[in-house]
């Protein structure tokens, strides 16, 4: 526990928490001394040895007052020490997710984060400030008060300390089994929240499918996991402290038969012994709740860990000494072998979606990638973006490895036009602009005129200065994507990865775009993914995917003539009908 709140805090907080801890255990000896002096108070009140007995209360008052202000300052060190650890946490939790590779973000990694860092937030105060200074106390004060013992009766101070082992593991094989218990909370509690994100956000698709109210498997089996996670918790949790308690009673009674015992054989003082059987009793009250303190100890273990896990996951690896930006931008794939690590939000994991596969994109070229679902199209685009890295292989721009740039260097000569949209609750012009912030008011209107978004500005009330809401809400779906295609303009980057661009505009706006995009082609290295028959075809060259490599690779006329499957492709969008040649094509047609 410690350890991973250091490992999160950073080395900067190693030294405090040594300070931390070893103030809460000065604290846990000052009260256990306090607790033996009232030892010699009992036997000198009971000799009436008045001027014996103000002493020892003096000396009572002085430690219970140094343990009370000490215990303040450890718990106000306490709050401070969570509140850094809390910012240093949030701090490398937003510098992780900025170095992650975009392609580890899912809607599943995406709600187990927001878990962690919600309840890692809460934890890490509620463990610096309500579980290591009480714990530390409850082990230490009956540990003094152990020893204090020995001093008063030797006999029943072993007695005491050769319990105190068979205590702790008690409270460890109780904590354990808690612990274990904890994590299936953790993960069942991270899976309903994952899920609950799902049905909030996708509610559209639900209502569509027939799923109204709360009628949703997924998230009922998720709060059925968790409900089950909680009870066998709870149970391991009765379990545990009956364990607990049954060990510490026995211990407690057994040091009572001892004083008796020794009573009994004259070999000990009564008064003595009652008022060492008085603190053995102080003894044994701390350790009563050692498994509970454990259980909770154990439960921010496994959110705190989550977050040490965040925080320290791999990022993708910088080179030391980055490649300058190539003065060309051809595209590469040199043997490229790829399949999904096994993680979170991965359905393919472990599958191989490329294999050996080898594809050129010249410089300031259209290639245009068909084939069918699953082929890897889509694949191709996120390696040359970096959202993972090859296993064999390499994939190149400017024949350079693209691991080789400085991942912002990359970026920045990439324009990416994606299905899936996303809008800022932002004007229309600043989401427009997002994708080059420098961009003059000329070179905005451009890309939106190329992206055929000026008509939309032109629709709404406030023109370009019109709110788009949460996620582009004010727009329709095509309309979202012509702005994410005007955005990508906007940038002028000299690599353009179109990715189902067209699939949510309308016949018209399509064919506006499929024409941007050609015009763009003489710009920019393009490769598209596109079922569009207008767009695939205008392409300067077209490589046919299937099962992780490319089976077929050339001009439109080319593929026709050899009659293989991209001819099958190009005949099941147009019919059984004669080959058609691009200017036969409709525009628009999907």
């Amino acid at each position: 526990m410690i350890s991973a709140l250091i490992s999160i805090g950073g080395t900067a907080t190693r030294r405090a928490f040594r300070g931390f801890l070893a103030l809460a255990t000065l604290v846990g000896v000052l009260q256990g001394i306090a607790l033996a002096t009232l030892v010699p108070v009992l036997l000198s009140l009971y000799r009436n040895d008045a001027g014996a007995a103000w002493c020892w209360l003096a000396v009572l008052g002085l430690v219970a007052a140094a343990g009370g202000t000490l215990l303040a300052r450890v718990t106000m060190w306490g709050f401070h020490l969570a509140m850094d650890v809390i910012v240093a946490m949030h701090r490398r939790i937003g510098r992780r997710l900025v170095e992650l590779p975009i392609g580890w973000f899912t809607p599943a990694t995406t709600g187990r984060t927001s878990h962690v860092a919600v309840r890692g937030t809460m934890f890490v105060a509620q463990t610096a400030m309500d579980i290591l200074v009480p714990r530390t106390l409850h082990v230490v004060t009956p540990l003094t008060v152990a020893v204090a013992t020995c001093f008063y009766d030797w006999r029943m101070g072993l007695a005491l300390l050769a319990a105190a082992p068979v205590i702790w593991l008690s409270a460890t094989v109780a904590g354990r089994r808690n612990g274990a218990a904890e994590r299936r909370i953790h993960d069942a509690a991270a899976a309903t929240n994952t899920r609950l994100l799902e049905f909030a956000e996708k509610q559209l698709t639900l209502r569509a499918a027939g799923i109204e109210g709360t009628a949703y498997t997924p998230l009922d089996d998720a709060i059925d996991a968790q409900r089950r996670a909680g009870r066998r918790a709870l149970w391991s949790s009765v379990l545990g402290l009956v364990l607990q308690g049954l060990v510490v009673q026995t211990a407690f009674g057994a040091a009572v038969t001892l004083g008796v015992y020794l009573t009994v054989h004259g070999t000990a003082d009564p008064v003595h012994v009652v008022a060492l059987i008085g603190l053995c009793a102080q003894f044994t009250g701390p350790l009563k709740i050692l498994a509970e303190l454990g259980t909770a100890l154990r439960r921010s273990a496994v959110e705190v860990g989550a977050v040490r896990d965040l925080v320290e996951l791999d990022g993708l690896p910088e080179p030391a000494t980055p490649s300058p930006v190539p003065p060309r931008h051809d595209i590469a794939f040199h043997d490229v072998t790829f399949a999904y690590e096994p993680g979170p939000g991965h359905e393919r994991r472990g599958q191989s979606v490329l294999n050996s596969l080898s594809l050129t994109v010249p410089h300031r070229s259209m290639v245009a990638l068909v084939g069918p679902s699953g082929s890897g199209k889509t694949t191709l685009t996120r390696l040359i973006a970096r959202f993972w890295d090859v296993q064999d292989g390499a994939v190149t721009l400017g024949g350079t490895d693209v691991r080789d740039f400085a991942t912002d260097d990359l970026m920045a000569q990439l324009s990416l036009v994606f299905q899936d949209v996303y809008l800022f609750d932002d004007t229309l012009e600043a989401n427009i602009r997002l994708g080059n912030p420098e961009a003059t008011d000329e070179q905005v209107r451009r890309a939106a005129e190329f992206a055929a978004v000026t008509e939309i500005a032109e629709r709404l009330p406030d023109g370009w200065q019109s709110s788009v809401g949460e996620g582009g809400r004010a727009l329709s779906g095509g309309e979202r994507q012509r702005v994410s295609i005007a955005r990508a303009l906007v940038k002028n980057a000299p690599v353009v990865l179109f990715d189902e661009a067209t699939a949510a505009l309308d016949p018209t706006t399509e064919a506006v775009v499929a024409e941007s995009i050609r015009l763009l082609a003489g710009h920019a290295t393009v490769l598209v993914i596109a079922h569009s028959l207008a767009t695939v075809a205008q392409a300067d060259s077209i490589a046919f995917l299937d099962g992780g490599a490319v089976v077929e690779h050339g001009t439109h006329e080319d593929l026709l003539e050899r009659n293989g499957r991209y001819a099958q492709f190009w005949r099941s969008h147009v019919g059984e009908t004669p080959l058609l040649t691009p200017a036969h094509i409709p525009a628009g047609e999907s």
